[in-house]
Order: C-alpha cells, then structure tokens, then sequence
C-alpha cells in the first residue's frame, strides 16, 4: 500500500498523474494530501502542470473531477507551458465547454494570448468549436473582457481562422457579436501595365481607403462597405452592421474570399 513517505520529490508528480489518467480519483486526492498540496502547480511534459494534463482527459467525467480538484487546491489556474498556453485555451481547442466554464468560474483569462499571440477564442474559432465561441462571446464580449479584433503575429483574427477552416457557424456566431467584415487586398498590376494607370488614376478617396484613413467618416465606412459587398450576398443583406464602425484590410490566404460567400 503507498504511503506517504514513498511520495519522494521526483515521483510524486508522475504518480498523480498515473492516477488521474486511470481515473483513481482517491489515489489522486491522497497524494495531494500527503504533500500537502505542494506539487498542484509542478511542470513536467513541455511545461505543462497537472491542470493542464486534467483538462486534456478524455473521459469528461474524470476531466471534470480532477480539474475541480487541483483547482480546489489552489492551482493557478492562468499557469502557462512552454509554448505559452494556459489550461483555458487547452480547452478551448479541445471544444471541452464544461471544463471551460469551470476554469473560468475559478477566474481563468479568457483573453491571455500565447507565444504566438493566439488567445482562446482563437483556438476555439480555429477549429470550429461553435458552442465555445458562442458561450465566450456571450459571456465576456458585453463585459469588453474578449477583444475580437485581436491580431496573432502572422496577423490574423479569430474571424479569419475562422473562415480559412471553412467553420461558417464559428463566421456567423463572430459577426453577430461585431467582429469586422475581412476585405481582401486588390491584386496589384505591374508598373508598365494599364490598369496601373487606371490605379494611379483612382478617386483619392479609394487610396484613403487602402491606407485605412477615413476621410469623410460616414462615406469611408459606406465606401468599404460597398467594396466588401461585391463579394458575396450576405454582406449585401447588412449595410447597418458596417454603418458606425472601421473595417480591416489584412493580407490573409484565399480561401478567405468564402467567408463573404454566404
């Protein structure tokens, strides 16, 4: 039988973490009691602790036992691995609701970013977890605690990940809640061809445009609007939702010419 003067420094986080990948919800408790506590916020694989590894469990019964467990116990639930990610957005990318609605009722960050400046929307967003991004926005988006038009370092929006992995609810749920319609960039001409002429010719409030100036406030955003809708019907069907507020021009893949496609 284990007791507690087996529990040495360098096996008492593996045996907790056998335990919970078993489902030995007691066996878990006990090495937690034995040691008082002191290893809920250990790192092991990539940096990871024993709430992050809780999160990830397959069977939602135990993910949910263990995770209120460690987070029972004080385990910092904002902790972040090697690469930047705390167990919310673990979640978040796994689609896990309950767990994530525990996490945040311990005062998880819905809005941490990563190493590579992907927060948990994004992570939800990017792999078309729509209850999860439906239940974040409606949580924090009237709190102004999600920002939504928040870029990663490539330079791309929960709204663009989105819409380059085809998730159309994910779209839909992000416009409803005020994420910007995306508008492609115009391909550019060579120098010596005519239409650069035409370019060059273009109205100066089309430049502004590109530039992101608003030069009449109302006219700039009604012009983008306009460009944006030439692409596809439903953004036809809402001239009100662009009314009121900038729009962005990114760079981004092509794929992305389907987001203004239904």
């Amino acid at each position: 039988m284990l007791k507690p003067r087996d529990l040495g420094p360098g096996e008492s986080t593996r045996t907790f973490l056998e335990a919970m990948n078993a489902g030995r919800l007691h066996l878990a408790r006990f090495v937690l009691d034995a040691l008082d506590g002191a290893i809920v916020d250990c790192r092991s694989e990539r940096g990871r602790s024993p709430l992050m590894f809780a999160v990830l469990l397959k069977d939602p019964a135990w993910r949910l036992a263990f995770a209120r467990l460690l987070l029972e116990r004080r385990a910092a639930v904002n902790l972040r691995d090697d690469a930047g990610r705390n167990a919310l957005s673990l979640a978040c990318e796994r689609g896990y609701l309950e767990v994530i609605k525990l996490l945040v009722q311990f005062g998880a960050d819905p809005d941490a970013v990563d190493a590579r400046g992907w927060s948990p929307l994004m992570y939800a967003s990017s792999q078309g977890r729509t209850a999860v991004v439906e239940w974040l926005l409606r949580s924090f988006r009237r709190l102004g605690q999600l920002y939504l038009e928040r870029a990663d370092r490539a330079g791309h929006t929960a709204l663009q990940l989105a819409a380059n992995g085809g998730h159309h609810q994910c779209v839909r749920a992000l416009r409803a809640a005020g994420a910007l319609i995306l508008i492609l960039p115009e391909p550019q001409s060579p120098a010596n061809d005519d239409s650069g002429a035409a370019s060059a010719a273009s109205p100066p409030h089309h430049a502004a445009s590109e530039r992101g100036l608003p030069q009449d406030e109302e006219g700039a955003q009604e012009q983008r609007f306009r460009e944006a809708a030439a692409d596809g019907p439903e953004a036809r069907k809402e001239p009100s939702a662009a009314r009121g507020r900038p729009l962005i021009r990114r760079s981004t893949a092509p794929d992305c010419q389907s987001l203004l496609g239904y």
